[in-house]
């Protein structure tokens, strides 16, 4: 193996490898896929829960593993390659960190430093990205394999940064709001409710999926395939 080459490059090349003479990893698809990177991604939570710097460095670059082999599917398909994926995401990086940027690219000279300001700028840029453009996701952009929580909390900022009205299910009663005063009563409430959805018999997980189609037109994936071999 070339000594002048980095780390990434003979990363990519071993990839490459295992892609072409790996029984197993030359079955992978992307769809086959979907259920390591949702494994591999709270693997790296973990991680940074755990406060476990070597264990998070192992964590990304299972994470990174992931990316190598989508981009390199697509790319046998002739769709992309792992350098399209880099230039895109800078792209996108430049374009809608317009408090820092210009429409150059260069480093602007009255960088804005108002958080209010920034989340304003960032917000423009993506309307900006999206008109004329045919929708591209569900969920006002959002992706359907969220946990539910996530999703419901994610769907009720959107909408409130948008302006939207809200469902009368996505509003806090003044019952709520007393009960619910801090981290703490947060999470007696949200284990409350587990608790309750338990002695029902019911899902908490799916009845609030199944809320969020209902209340918000949330169309819902499964992240898991059935496809998926067993992991090594």
């Amino acid at each position: 193996m070339p000594e002048n080459r980095t780390q990434l490059e003979q990363l990519a090349a071993t990839v490459r490898t295992l892609r072409s003479r790996c029984a197993w990893t030359k079955a992978l698809t992307h769809e086959s896929l979907r259920t390591y990177l949702i494994e591999e991604s709270y693997e790296v939570l973990d991680a940074i829960a755990e406060q476990n710097p070597a264990l998070l460095k192992e964590e990304l670059g299972d994470l990174y593993f992931q990316i190598l082999l989508h981009s390199l599917i697509a790319e046998e398909h002739g769709h992309f390659g792992l350098e399209d994926v880099a230039e895109t995401l800078n792209a996108k990086l430049l374009r809608r960190n317009r408090h820092i940027f210009d429409e150059q690219g260069q480093v602007r000279e009255d960088i804005i430093t108002d958080i209010d300001e920034i989340i304003r700028v960032w917000d423009a840029a993506k309307q900006a990205e999206r008109a004329g453009q045919p929708k591209k996701r569900k969920n006002a952009g959002l992706p359907a394999g969220l946990p539910s929580l996530a999703l419901a909390q994610k769907l009720l900022d959107r909408h409130a940064r948008a302006g939207s009205a809200q469902p009368a299910g996505g509003l806090a009663t003044e019952q709520v709001r007393q009960r619910i005063t801090d981290e703490q009563s947060l999470a007696n409430e949200l284990m409350a409710l587990s608790a309750r959805a338990e002695e029902l018999g019911l899902d908490a997980e799916s009845v609030l999926r199944s809320a969020l189609n209902q209340q918000y037109g949330a169309e819902l994936d499964d992240i898991t395939s059935r496809k998926s071999p067993s992991k090594r």
